[in-house]
């Protein structure tokens, strides 16, 4: 992308009887007639000086105006504005403070590697994929912004290509597993009466997202503790009311208890502000290893939850309703192993086909009674006495005829 060439003002050219002032602006030329020289004159000064305020468009505060924009219009809310801003920021580094054309396409192919083979200063660790992808899809949207903002001509990032395939879904605990969890952070609650012990339950036996469970207030808590209302949250679709299984509400009951209907259900930290969700994922990593499982995030539970309600034999748009989700392929590509989903496929076909089940000792077992109830007493014991024979008889020994 040839670099545009910063807007001026030309003349004023006399023309027979008036004057010309030419004004170039994101490659457009403008031409302004005046009647007489010093119009013409006081109109480019005055040009000139609201071209300098503009000349120099900081990326950084492009960046600003972006992300304030998204909050004005509401498309997206304050703590994801702040994952935005965590993203980009190392991504550009110093071009922050420079001119927004400085990101040329060679740049942006070169600013875009660097992510992917440079490891994150934070951890040590090369990012994942998935951060990747997503930080070149922020970038991209950003200079988009500005293109339709008339500050360039072409988006730099438009023709860089995602490298790299991201892992969908996350490690989850297996069905033991998730009970000694269960147990563990039941009894470290009834300990401590720490809330987010609750909350970590909830995210697990109920399916909702972190930032779900950290926002909700007393009056989400409805119905003497039987629902749990999400009135808004990441999607359209979040919006939906839960029933609270029964080994939680007490628990959640108590948390309620002698606070007002708009107090965090689960309490706020040591700054008297509602928790971080980081809490919640650093709480959830403390009871893994309490409990000596492998240690999981707590979309993970989420993800759990999936699986579990589709090996159950729920119906798939409902599994995908409970999680807020507007259709099953999301839940199928990101939450549900694999295998659940094909089982429960399998179950609702045999269900279909009415594929009988070979029968099992103990379902035979009342058949065969009421069979030799009705058999003649001398028949009966004839058998017993056969029965006898065979059980006292040498392995090898061929039965009585």
């Amino acid at each position: 992308m040839r670099r545009r060439k910063p807007a001026r003002v030309m003349g004023p050219y006399k023309e027979r009887n008036r004057w010309r002032v030419v004004v170039v602006e994101n490659g457009r030329r403008q031409a302004i007639f005046l009647p007489t020289q010093e119009e013409a004159e006081r109109l480019k000064t005055k040009t000139e000086k609201t071209l300098a305020a503009v000349a120099s468009r900081k990326l950084g505060d492009v960046l600003a105006e972006w992300t304030a924009e998204k909050l004005q219009t509401g498309t997206v809310k304050p703590i994801t504005v702040m994952h935005y801003t965590h993203l980009l920021t190392p991504f550009f580094g110093v071009y922050l403070e420079r001119d927004l054309a400085v990101v040329t396409p060679r740049r942006a192919a070169l600013l875009y590697q660097d992510i992917i083979e440079q490891p994150c200063r934070k951890t040590g660790q090369l990012r994942s994929v998935a951060t990747q992808h997503g930080t070149l899809y922020l970038a991209r949207k950003l200079y988009e912004h500005a293109v339709a903002k008339g500050y360039l001509r072409e988006n730099p990032f438009a023709h860089i290509k995602r490298q790299g395939r991201p892992n969908v879904g996350k490690t989850q605990l297996r069905i033991d597993e998730a009970r000694n969890f269960i147990d563990i952070t039941i009894r470290y609650y009834e300990e401590t009466r720490h809330p987010l012990a609750v909350g970590a339950l909830v995210a697990l036996m109920m399916g909702m997202r972190t930032g779900e469970v950290m926002d909700r207030a007393v009056r989400d808590l409805d119905n003497g503790g039987r629902l749990l209302w999400i009135d808004a949250g990441k999607t359209k679709n979040a919006r939906r009311h839960l029933d609270v299984p029964d080994v939680l509400r007490p628990y959640l009951l108590e948390l309620a208890k002698g606070k007002t209907p708009s107090e965090p259900l689960f309490g706020c930290g040591t700054t008297g502000k509602p928790r971080l969700r980081s809490t919640m994922w650093v709480f959830v990593q403390r009871m893994c290893a309490r409990a000596g499982v492998p240690r999981v995030c707590t979309h993970s539970l989420r993800g759990l939850f999936a699986t579990l309600a589709v090996q159950s034999g729920a119906v798939t748009h409902a599994v995908a309703a409970s999680l807020g989700h507007g259709s099953f392929a999301m839940t199928q590509r990101h939450y549900a192993q694999p295998s659940a989903v094909a089982n429960a496929a399998t179950a609702r076909v045999s269900g279909i086909l009415e594929v009988p089940s070979a029968p099992s000792e103990d379902s035979l077992a009342p058949q065969v009674a009421a069979q030799l109830g009705a058999l003649p007493p001398a028949t009966l014991a004839l058998l017993l006495r056969m029965a006898k024979g065979l059980t006292e008889a040498e392995p090898n020994t061929p039965a009585p005829t």
